[in-house]
């Protein structure tokens, strides 16, 4: 019987759009962006990285506890 544990493995694509602000401007560069899980072929576009994060986090457990190795 073969004891070893299959990775589970989880692959991301991520688009991020910036949009252009004038030279003279005091604005922050305003960005939005799309994210796709490979293997699901699920996307979800995120005006803010968390909740790109949280898309991920439906894939790979990202909390402390189940990463040791910390993320």
């Amino acid at each position: 019987m073969d004891s070893r544990v299959t990775p589970s493995i989880s692959s991301f694509v991520i688009r991020f759009v910036v949009e252009a602000v004038p030279a003279n401007s005091e604005d922050q560069p305003v960005y939005r962006g799309a994210i796709r899980h490979i293997q699901s072929d699920e996307e979800m576009n995120f005006n803010a990285w968390e909740d790109a994060v949280e898309f991920i986090r439906r894939y790979v457990p990202l909390d402390s506890e189940n990463n040791p190795g910390g993320a």
